[in-house]
């Protein structure tokens, strides 16, 4: 019990670690490695422990405790949300009986660990050949194979399941965890030591902004924002009444309202806090100019000198600037750390060097959705990637019929595979199917919507 109890304690500090990007303090890896050994040695680690602190289980024994301190360390957190790190570490414990130990480390072990070095696992071909015989494995196939299988059930069919999953714990975190678990990671391109400073502006509002050329949303849209006046015209309800009114005096002036109107409006004094101006004022976003430590043609890894902005988190669209006055570029935050030296550091991968901005609304059959900002990434015939969009999380799904309008200009679309999928934003492939039409033309009367038939009859 107090080796059980020893392990529980130690993984509260590392995952506070984990979710604060931080590195994990010296000794605890090690401390972590010489209790299960301890254990081992007396082959107590697979003895049941009560656990009152439990979540999803009234026992833990040793080895399942240790594998819950093992999975963090090999689930990629600095690219995860903090939140999500959180509902991660209260899956953990439901989880573990899914994951093998193997002393020493075989073929089918993607992870190992030298029990005698202060440090979290690693994958297992890092190590050498003369390492292996004293390493210790984690296979963590059934765990992502257990997941993969939740993932391929439909929505409706994943209630119950072979496999726990605790509240919270959404598509995107499965998903994440599925690759980390089920594959090695490798690098697509070389990094390059850096300099200099890069341009930043973080979230899909301060980027369309930019991508813009720094042009409010209602402006680059050109909806129109002021709408016509009412017409009207007074008339009696009965004509055959007498009315002891008919002879005042201001009863021939007219009954129309553009002649009323100037009697009965009522100028209210505009502030200046709800003209465009101020409104254009208030949607400026900040840029911070950062650190280049290295690059590649993938990406580059950035240095925060200050403090860093609560916006930015793993999965945050962001645009990047190389120059003043050169356009911006599309990138992803990948993941985020602290170093020991001080100061934050973050990956940024890239997305697209450009896009145009542009609004979307979902096309409802009783109202339409408000627009919303989005980026249109241009097509790469070179490694045969169709044209796509960045759009929000919601309401935009697989299958939506929407309206694209770029400038003025509206056009009917229908999203269609969902290529990428991250805590901020979706990127789907769409189809357009008319041509464009300006935002400000009036709608068809029904007169006149039936006089496009004719042609077809």
């Amino acid at each position: 019990m107090a080796l059980q109890r020893a392990l529980h304690g130690l993984n509260g500090p590392l995952i506070r670690a984990n979710q604060l990007y931080c590195p994990v303090q010296d000794g605890l890896w090690l401390e972590l490695h010489q209790i299960y050994q301890i254990a081992r040695q007396y082959q107590l680690h697979n003895t049941p422990v009560e656990e009152p602190l439990a979540h999803h289980s009234k026992v833990l024994s040793v080895e399942q405790t240790y594998v819950i301190a093992l999975l963090m360390g090999c689930s990629r957190c600095n690219q995860m949300r903090q939140l999500n790190i959180g509902k991660l570490a209260d899956a953990l414990e439901a989880w573990s009986p899914l994951v093998k130990l193997q002393s020493p480390a075989t073929q089918s072990s993607l992870f190992a660990l030298d029990p005698t070095v202060d440090k979290p696992p690693l994958y297992r071909t890092l190590f050498s050949d003369e390492q292996s015989p004293r390493l210790l494995g984690i296979n963590t196939f059934a765990l992502a194979e257990a997941i993969n299988q939740y993932l391929a059930l439909p929505d409706d069919q994943r209630t119950p399941s072979p496999l726990l999953i605790p509240t919270g714990i959404n598509t995107d975190l499965l998903q994440h965890l599925a690759v980390a678990w089920g594959d090695v990671a490798e690098r697509t391109f070389q990094r390059t030591p850096g300099k200099g400073t890069l341009r930043l502006c973080i979230g899909m509002s301060a980027l369309h902004f930019y991508v813009a050329g720094q042009k409010s949303f209602s402006e680059l849209l050109q909806l129109n924002s002021a709408t016509s006046a009412a017409s009207f015209s007074l008339k009696m309800a009965n004509d055959d009444v007498d009315d002891p009114w008919a002879s005042a005096f201001d009863t021939q002036r007219g009954k129309s309202s553009s002649v009323l109107l100037p009697y009965e409006e009522i100028e209210y004094p505009k502030n200046d806090g709800d003209s465009e101006s101020l409104s254009n004022n208030q949607h400026t976003f900040p840029t911070f100019d950062l650190n280049i430590v290295n690059h590649s043609p993938g990406g580059y890894c950035l240095a925060w000198q200050k403090d860093v902005p609560q916006q930015l988190q793993a999965g945050e669209l962001v645009g990047i600037q190389d120059d003043a006055g050169q356009g911006w570029s599309i990138a992803m935050v990948r993941w985020i750390r602290q170093v020991r030296s001080g100061g934050t550091q973050m990956g940024i991968e890239l997305i697209a060097p450009f896009a145009l901005p542009c609004g979307m609304q979902l096309i409802r059959e009783q109202q339409n959705s408000q627009y919303l900002r989005t980026l249109m990434l241009p097509e790469v015939r070179a490694m045969g990637k169709p044209p796509t969009v960045l759009a929000p999380r919601l309401p935009f799904q697989e299958g939506n019929k929407v309206m694209i309008n770029v400038n003025g200009e509206e056009r009917r679309a229908s999203l269609s595979n969902r290529q990428v999928s991250s805590a901020s934003y979706n990127q789907f492939e769409y189809q357009m199917y008319d041509a464009p039409k300006a935002a400000e033309i009036e709608k068809a009367r029904p007169d006149q919507e039936f006089d496009s038939l004719w042609g077809t009859l």
